[in-house]
């Protein structure tokens, strides 16, 4: 007898989130005071900058659909720590979502001081079309920093579309690039990684370093912790590849 799958293969076999129900478009309503663009609540990646050049800059975050708007390349299509994400509001990718993360940033970037916007919690970069969106963004509003990580690599469209955006107002890092000399972040899993770490052509996140055995190269390495991303700053501000361990 063949066994049922579970709710979480079913998701990853039809490449969309586990969590179907979390899933809204901004056209099917929005709460009185719902933004897509959403201030940061999460633990390690803090609610403000403040080290570097944005320090005193709040951090806002944007959240997509995991697998419906990534490459089926992505290394964490099946692992995506979405998978156990199940509070979070995960918006559609349409015309009206754009309409808001316009009014969004007007609102923001109307306080004219620095804002870095952290893209993006789950999902990806879906078309070149939404990379010139923020593209566009970027040269509306001048207080707007970007930063995050994507699995659209060199050689493909939307991969070297990102690439001609790449600036120190968006630095959006590509994920599982091993070729890139820089600005990448990859897994602690791979050797090639941890070669990496180990000449110290690239640096292990800050806050994930940890005192445990598998990581004494890790912790070498880096000698500065940090409490989140808003307190280390590396990922948009550093040339090197970032090392994650593993999620």
């Amino acid at each position: 007898m063949t066994k049922p799958i579970t709710k979480t293969q079913a998701a990853i076999l039809s490449g969309r989130s586990v969590f179907a129900n979390t899933v809204k478009s901004v056209s099917d309503g929005m709460a009185k005071s719902e933004r897509a663009i959403k201030p940061s609540k999460n633990v390690k990646l803090g609610k403000i900058v403040t080290r570097g050049k944005l320090a005193g800059a709040k951090i806002y975050t944007l959240t997509l659909e995991e697998r419906v708007t990534c490459p089926d390349t992505c290394a964490h299509w099946s692992t995506c720590y979405g998978n156990n994400m199940y509070l979070a509001t995960r918006y559609t990718v349409d015309a009206s979502l754009l309409t808001q993360i316009e009014a969004d940033l007007n609102f923001y970037n109307s306080k004219a001081k620095p804002f870095l916007v952290r893209l993006h919690v789950l999902g990806d970069f879906s078309s070149v079309e939404y990379v010139a969106f923020w593209a566009r963004m970027l040269g509306q509003f001048e207080h707007m920093n970007i930063y995050g990580y994507t699995a659209r690599l060199k050689g493909t469209p939307i991969g070297d579309a990102l690439l001609s955006l790449r600036s120190d107002r968006f630095m959006v890092r590509q994920s599982g690039n091993h070729k890139a000399r820089n600005i990448s972040a990859l897994s602690f899993d791979d050797k090639n990684a941890r070669a990496k770490v180990k000449s110290k052509t690239a640096f292990v996140c800050p806050t994930q370093i940890t005192t445990r055995g598998e990581y004494i190269l890790a912790k070498k390495d880096e000698t500065t912790l940090a409490a989140n991303c808003g307190a280390c700053g590396l990922c948009w501000t550093a040339q090197k590849p970032v090392v994650f361990l593993t999620h």
